[in-house]
């Protein structure tokens, strides 16, 4: 059970990417200035793609690995094959059908797409031939560490026909919690609130002082900001399985490209990681994409495969901020010393055995005006929102997963539970001072 430490892609990757939890970094967003601080600040916080480096691998870069434009291309042995520039909105062209995709502007950018083409008619899939192209005619006389980052099922939801074919969406698709959990603060769940100008460009009404109401008729903005939703009002059930469609079409055409790259590896001598950045809400808690510190957007599909580990699952609790200390024991070369997480060896060969190992997540809100932190154990989701001028506590979540695995009900508030939340406080707030 993997988890992120920040449901946004920029800090997600540069925590994953250094070792190093989003608090010790202090980027919360995509601002320039913050990475810049941060880097002047950490020289020692050396990325695991310089780590490898050093060590005598052949590094490379293909798609999002950094977050758009934050690659530090000496990283890397060869310049980061990064993708078409605002690679994003690439989108099929219905006016040139016999043409190259091409790059949509993003307030005339369509939601979805799933239109007869091969794989590489768009970037994915050159991307994918490119990497094994590489990786087939590399220097083997050198280890390599390859790094491949496949932008979909990232909005819009862009496919080819034959991926959009294989599914035939049911009502049993649409999600259990669509509403937000009871007893939940808007800051918990709204995902909008970075979306305010833009919200009001294509005409939303937000008032001055908005209800619970008002905030979840336009929440999951980054979505309904795309030509084919509306930008507010309630989603109608059948637009939303559309929308789900077009997802699980995006999942399976980015499965056929890992596919094609693991039929080129050699299994017996290659260390494997399958990653997401964060997870996705797709309509739970009213919200349509990442942002959030609920379970569905903090955890995150994680797959390893190494020479002598027998394939198993495991219940035991994972973080995206143990892949750099898991990697380099894997690996079996030293670890820098700046990492802040353990790691997942003793998991990887003992599955059976869970520990007492926890997720830590965070995110801040409303122009940084809120900053909220979230301890996962094997039972609780338990969530803390303070502000961050005045360090006052505003809110606090408890879901207990055993019997609420959707997060419905805040049980933070009720008498018998008040012990257990100050346990959970106090593990959160020791976790969040262990550097």
């Amino acid at each position: 059970r993997a988890y992120c430490q920040l449901a946004k892609c920029g800090p997600s990757r540069l925590s994953l990417m250094t070792g190093l939890r989003p608090a010790a970094i202090d980027v919360f967003g995509h601002s320039g200035k913050e990475l810049a601080t941060f880097r002047e600040r950490r020289p020692d916080a050396v990325s695991m793609a310089r780590w490898f480096k050093g060590r005598g691998y052949i590094t490379r870069s293909f798609g999002k690995i950094d977050h758009d434009g934050w690659q530090i291309p000496d990283d890397w042995s060869a310049p980061p094959f990064a993708g078409r520039e605002r690679e994003m909105w690439e989108i099929y062209d219905t006016a040139n059908p016999e043409g190259e995709s091409i790059i949509a502007e993003r307030w005339s950018c369509p939601v979805s797409q799933h239109p007869n083409v091969p794989d590489n008619h768009f970037f994915a899939g050159r991307m994918t031939e490119k990497a094994i192209d590489v990786y087939q005619n590399r220097d083997k006389a050198k280890p390599i560490f390859l790094a491949v980052g496949f932008r979909r099922p990232h909005l819009p939801f862009i496919a080819p026909k034959r991926y959009h074919d294989l599914y035939s969406p049911h009502k049993t698709w649409l999600a259990n919690n669509l509403t937000p959990p009871t007893k939940s603060p808007p800051m918990a769940w709204v995902n909008s609130d970075g979306y305010l100008k833009s919200a009001l460009r294509l005409g939303v009404n937000v008032p001055e002082n908005p209800t619970d109401e008002d905030w979840q008729s336009w929440n999951g903005f980054e979505m309904r900001s795309y030509l084919g939703v509306p930008v507010q009002g309630a989603i109608k059930p059948q637009l939303q399985l559309e929308l789900l469609h077009s997802y699980a079409a995006c999942v399976s055409y980015i499965d056929a490209q890992i596919g094609k790259l693991l039929e080129v590896i050699d299994f017996e001598k290659t260390i494997i990681i399958l990653w997401s950045d964060h997870g996705w809400h797709l309509g739970e808690h009213s919200a349509w994409g990442k942002m959030t510190n609920f379970e569905i957007a903090t955890r995150v599909p994680l797959l390893i495969a190494a020479p002598g580990i027998t394939p198993a699952r495991t219940r035991s609790i994972a973080e995206l901020v143990d892949l750099y200390p898991t990697l380099c024991d894997l690996a079996e070369i030293e670890k820098p010393n700046h990492l802040q997480e353990e790691s997942l060896l003793k998991t990887l060969k003992n599955p059976l055995k869970t520990g007492e190992a926890v997720a830590l997540s965070e995110y801040p809100r409303f122009s940084n005006k809120y900053h909220g932190r979230a301890i996962r154990t094997d039972r609780y989701r338990y969530l803390k929102c303070k502000e961050r001028a005045t360090g006052e506590i505003v809110e606090r979540e408890l879901y207990d997963h055993n019997i609420d695995p959707d997060e419905t009900t805040n049980i933070a508030h009720q008498k018998e539970n008040v012990n257990l939340v100050e346990k959970l406080d106090a593990q959160l707030h020791q976790a969040f001072l262990t550097p």
